[in-house]
């Protein structure tokens, strides 16, 4: 019985750590990258009645996903959408920039590129890079390349080409290594930049990066269920068109045909793009052919604008070649048709300052953010030195104030205990030992007044041999104001009825000033400050004036 009560607490305090997890749920997790079939099998049988709201977003992040991955149609996003909702409120960034992701997938699989599929893909670039989520990261960079190559954005094609190579370099993944060099390769030969492509192209074919792929598991999103040879004879021949296309355009056709050479050894016919080869063959002199492979091109599905306006232009010359001119005319009408259509322009400028606007707004945010720490630390060091000088004027009133007081009480003491003294002797009641004790109170009251008066006496001399006192105590510069008003009585009096509040350090400035006539760079010397100090200090004493 024992043993099965420890059994029982090690299950709950496992549970109460880990956090239990649907059973069909962690199953469906299991099996969605590799047999997504499967993982719409378990989902099936999972009953949606029961699940709590965390289980409910689950399943409808797991749901869309293997809608996107088995390429089934679907009919609205507001199971996701659900999900999504949820996960930004109590989700962590690991779900919600998944969530992301897949339902500007489905968006993107419906409507076409519209802005908020683009939106989603944004987000979820954001939520990837603030959670340093690098497998979303490099998923995400390669949908939004393909989204900016749809239209024809260079400079984003570029970007998210390089930040996807860095994220797949992150990852280890020779595959995705090899894709993304093949990617920048080619979005520096779309600008121009054909030295740069071959560079990029030439890493791709690096024959220890390719051996090491062909050691590598391959990706399920890049080949299904099949075996390692055919899919690295699938990347291969990729590898091969890309090269071939990339150096037929630069000019070299000597290495484009020995790529080509290369890719009909694959025996995969579906990488390198008729278009390419119809170029090869137009310089080989193979005009029919030529044709042929361009007219096919132009007759596939899903060819974008670009590779069409490509094919009209390469088709043009060579009707021209072959004679055809009528042919050639019609082809020249059509690309001229293509770039009088601003409909895709403003659309792909639409898409281009969108995208521009979002970064900035999550540029800034994200700058605000990070400077917000440093503003209220920077503001509570203000508030913290503030509250110090405050409290060390406050303070240094304070003792200045009991020396003063201490002083006043020190002369009226005296004069009392003289007049004590003088009325005993003069009424011959003498008590001796009162008399002692008055006598001896007197001397301790006066030699501390005059300790007071001397240390004030060296302090005036100090100033009058224009020597510094910047490093006096308070006392000593209470002393020197004391002694002052004994030297000085009628400017004190005058002083006390010109000003009202003056401290210790003002008084000073006035014993300087107008009694020993300093000028304010020998003023700045004896207080050891600099000349703009002295300034603030004569208009805060003349705003003390009554």
């Amino acid at each position: 019985m024992k043993r099965l009560f420890m059994i029982l607490a090690v299950v709950a305090i496992t549970v109460g750590c880990t956090g239990w997890r649907h059973p069909l749920l962690r199953q469906a997790w299991e099996k969605i990258e590799t047999k997504p079939q499967d993982a719409k099998t378990i989902l099936a049988r999972v009953g949606t009645d029961a699940l709590t709201e965390k289980e409910q977003a689950e399943y409808g992040l797991l749901r869309t996903m293997v809608a996107y991955k088995l390429s089934e149609k679907v009919e609205d996003d507001s199971l996701i959408s659900a999900s999504i909702a949820y996960y930004n409120q109590h989700g962590d960034d690991w779900h919600r920039g998944r969530a992301y992701y897949y339902r500007g997938a489905i968006r993107m699989a419906r409507y076409g590129m519209n802005t908020d599929a683009i939106k989603d893909f944004k987000m979820a670039e954001f939520i990837s890079e603030h959670a340093d989520d690098k497998e979303l990261k490099s998923r995400v960079y390669g949908m939004l390349y393909f989204v900016n190559e749809i239209f024809n954005n260079h400079p984003q094609i570029l970007r998210y080409a390089h930040k996807r190579l860095d994220s797949s370099i992150e990852l280890n993944d020779s595959m995705k290594i090899i894709k993304s060099l093949m990617d920048c390769a080619t979005a520096h030969a779309d600008i121009g930049q054909k030295d740069s492509a071959c560079i990029y192209i030439e890493k791709a074919i690096n024959p220890q990066l390719l051996s090491f792929a062909r050691e590598t598991k391959l990706m399920v999103s890049m080949v299904s269920e099949s075996s390692q040879d055919v899919g690295y004879s699938y990347l291969l021949s990729d590898v091969y068109a890309r090269a071939a296309s990339i150096y037929q355009e630069r000019g070299d056709m000597g290495k484009a045909v020995a790529y080509v050479k290369k890719w009909e050894e694959t025996e995969s016919y579906e990488n390198i793009g008729f278009l390419t080869l119809a170029r090869i063959r137009k310089i080989q002199g193979k005009y029919e052919m030529a044709i042929r492979l361009a007219e096919v091109e132009m007759g596939m599905e899903g060819s974008d604008q670009k590779t069409r306006m490509e094919c009209l232009d390469l088709l043009s010359e060579l009707y021209e070649l072959t004679g055809h001119q009528e042919r050639a005319s019609e082809a020249r009408q059509q690309v001229k048709a293509y770039n009088d259509s601003m409909k895709y322009v403003n659309q792909t400028m639409q898409m281009v300052e969108w995208q521009q606007r979002f970064d900035e707004v999550r540029q800034t945010k994200e700058y605000y953010r990070r400077t917000t720490r440093m503003q209220a630390l920077t503001i509570f060091l203000i508030v913290v030195v503030a509250l110090a000088i405050t409290l060390g004027t406050w303070w240094h009133r304070r003792r200045v104030h009991r020396l003063s007081c201490q002083l006043d009480v020190d002369t009226q003491r005296i004069s009392e205990l003289r007049t004590k003294i003088e009325q005993q002797e003069r009424s011959g009641e003498q008590n001796g030992q009162e008399m002692a004790r008055l006598k001896e109170e007197l001397e301790s009251r006066m030699e501390r007044i005059s300790n007071t008066l001397l240390v004030g006496t060296q302090m005036f001399n100090q100033l009058q041999q224009r020597q510094s006192i910047a490093d006096a105590t308070a006392k000593e510069q209470q002393c020197l104001v004391d002694y002052f008003a004994q030297l000085r009585p009628k400017r004190w009096q005058e002083w006390g009825r010109k000003y009202s509040g003056l401290s210790t350090a003002q008084y000073i400035f006035l014993i300087m000033q107008d009694d020993l006539h300093y000028d304010d760079e020998a003023i700045a010397a004896a207080l050891n400050v600099k000349r703009t100090s002295v300034r603030s200090m004569r208009s805060r004493i003349k705003g003390r004036e009554k």
